[in-house]
């Protein structure tokens, strides 16, 4: 995927999962457990965490340094990410979440064509070389991160 094309997946998957919140009261965001133990309050505050730390780990891979979470587990960042902002409010959880998201589309469109295509000699667990743009290259339940968490709780909702 270039990196238009790379933008414009962010942005389709970043409204997949508005358009979910938009149909949810704060009620259902706060109280019903949707994936373990994590209400739709915290998959939000676990998105913005990544959000913050894809930016960070492209800046790690463009100085040359291969990003975390290619040898040790998400599971730990995943839990701190949530436990760290337990105690925020619906309408912070959201603010940030928005936040991290413009954040997150300025980067990508910041990369110069050389940035964007930088490699390390490094390979994924899972194969393919380390480089920024597979740094954005996540999928979850078929979809981008966000649209994969979006597909979980329409289908926990029934929405429509």
């Amino acid at each position: 995927m270039d990196q238009e094309e790379a933008i414009q997946f962010f942005r389709k998957d970043h409204q997949k999962l508005e358009d979910v919140v938009s149909k949810l009261t704060e009620f259902q965001m706060k109280t019903h457990k949707i994936q373990g133990s994590w209400t739709v309050k915290d998959i939000i505050a676990h998105i913005s965490a990544w959000n913050w730390e894809i930016i960070l780990q492209a800046e790690l891979v463009l100085s040359g340094k291969k990003p975390w979470y290619t040898y040790k587990t998400e599971a730990d960042f995943n839990k701190e990410a949530v436990k760290s902002r337990e105690s925020w409010s619906l309408e912070k959880i959201i603010s940030e979440w928005h936040e991290s998201f413009d954040t997150l589309i300025s980067k990508l469109e910041s990369f110069s064509a050389e940035e964007w295509n930088f490699e390390l000699d490094d390979e994924w667990p899972e194969g393919g070389k380390v480089s920024v743009s597979s740094v954005f290259g996540y999928r979850y339940h078929g979809e981008g991160h966000e649209g994969g968490h979006a597909k979980i709780i329409r289908d926990y909702f029934e929405l429509s």
